[in-house]
């Protein structure tokens, strides 16, 4: 699914929220402010020691001291907010997110359970949501930081030097372009991962719920070699979405370098050259190290913004899948005491591709194959029937559960 889509499918679950999000980012432009502002006081202090050193008084130092420490404590607070209720907004969004697709549940049919293992919607429910709180809360954090750093940052530099600025800011959108060629294997690899955690939650549960039979039958060796065969398959998932990180990591580092090395030489001849000041040096080397690390956390969280997106994408894929048998109009609730006959007429009934047994296996009936069909059944009130396959197997359950004042009656397909 487009991501474009995916957020915009995503937003409704902000709104009752929406307070605590522009507070956050109030916030979140608070803590970029003393990162703004000491370079800016760097450069004063430089520049007034190099040009007139008689400036800069005792009293001045620690005006400008004691003006940084308030910045401080204004940025301690506000980032304990975002810490905090942001976090707690996220977790909110989850909730909701989770209230929704359990209730989802609850409405599909059981066609859907007979062609989804129960271990990958454990998953779905569990930790494809677990990402989703950290990507409703650091998303439109992250970003909004970014974009106030980088806009100020460039206003600035353009001002000392703007062959250099020009020539930096050419170099941020060449480095997304190679990155964004591992943003997209690094999103495949995370829902293959998400997959893969599936099925080992499916073979877990199944296991560990049929674990008398499977010890009845001395059948432990199987079990571990199957559940080492996903095991590997997850590993495998793994290391191919450390290898595309490692790749999206070194990119952005590789870049980094280049960034620096540009400064370093072109802003040491422009100091040569008297085009700067040696304030106006610091200053641009403090500014650009704010830009390039709001540049890599924002390269950098692509990794998590995956995840996320990987989880929303995962999450519209139940909410989207369609109710096979809904209420006819206007019908009404079945009172709580019912006794009659029930009548089968006519009745058929066939599997979908891709279903699979509880051992994980493909049906050995065809998708389109109609095991039932065309059946007449009338059951008498108290009786028990019971549909089972060649082998009778199903017969034992009927059996168990007979009461000798209940008659029963078996048929073989």
């Amino acid at each position: 699914m487009p991501t474009k889509y995916l957020l915009k499918r995503f937003y409704p679950y902000f709104k009752p929220y929406w307070h605590i999000l522009v507070f956050d980012l109030f916030c979140a432009s608070l803590t970029s402010v003393c990162d703004l502002v000491l370079p800016v006081i760097v450069r004063f202090i430089t520049n007034t020691v190099t040009t007139s050193p008689s400036d800069l008084t005792v009293s001045l130092v620690v005006r400008i001291t004691l003006l940084y420490i308030v910045l401080r404590i204004i940025d301690v607070a506000a980032n304990y907010y975002m810490q905090n209720r942001g976090h707690i907004m996220g977790a909110q969004i989850e909730k909701d997110m989770r209230k929704d697709l359990f209730a989802k549940f609850q409405e599909l049919s059981y066609g859907y359970y007979a062609s989804n293992k129960t271990g990958q919607l454990i998953s779905r429910i569990t930790t494809d949501l677990f990402d989703i709180t950290e990507f409703a809360h650091h998303c439109p954090e992250e970003y909004f930081i970014a974009a106030v750093k980088i806009i100020v940052a460039f206003t600035v530099l353009i001002q000392v030097n703007v062959p250099l600025t020009l020539l930096l800011f050419a170099m941020i959108p060449l480095m997304l372009v190679c990155a964004m060629k591992f943003r997209v294997r690094m999103r495949n690899a995370f829902k293959w991962q998400r997959s893969e955690l599936g099925e080992i939650n499916s073979h877990v549960e199944d296991s560990l719920l049929g674990i008398r039979v499977s010890k009845s039958f001395a059948n432990e060796d199987v079990e571990e070699q199957r559940f080492e065969e996903g095991n590997e398959r997850f590993l495998t998932t793994k290391k191919v979405g450390y290898r595309n990180m490692a790749g999206f990591r070194g990119v952005t580092r590789l870049f980094d370098g280049l960034m620096y090395i540009s400064i370093v030489f072109f802003g040491s001849l422009a100091l040569i050259r008297g085009l700067i000041t040696a304030g106006d040096f610091i200053a641009y080397l403090m500014y650009v190290a704010v830009l390039l690390e709001s540049v890599r956390r924002v390269v950098e969280f692509t990794e998590q913004f995956q995840r996320g997106i990987t989880g929303i994408e995962r999450f519209i894929e139940v909410m989207d899948t369609e109710i096979e048998i809904e209420d006819a109009p206007g019908a009404i609730d079945m009172p709580e005491k019912v006794r009659g006959d029930i009548e089968f007429r006519d009745v058929s009934f066939s599997y979908e591709a891709g279903r699979n047994d509880k051992d994980g296996a493909e049906h050995r009936v065809p998708a389109g194959t109609r095991v039932l069909n065309h059946i007449n059944i009338r059951i008498a009130s108290g009786e028990n029937v019971a549909v089972v396959g060649p082998s009778g197997a199903g017969n034992r359950a009927a059996q168990a559960k007979q009461h000798s004042a209940i008659s029963s009656r078996v048929f073989t397909t």
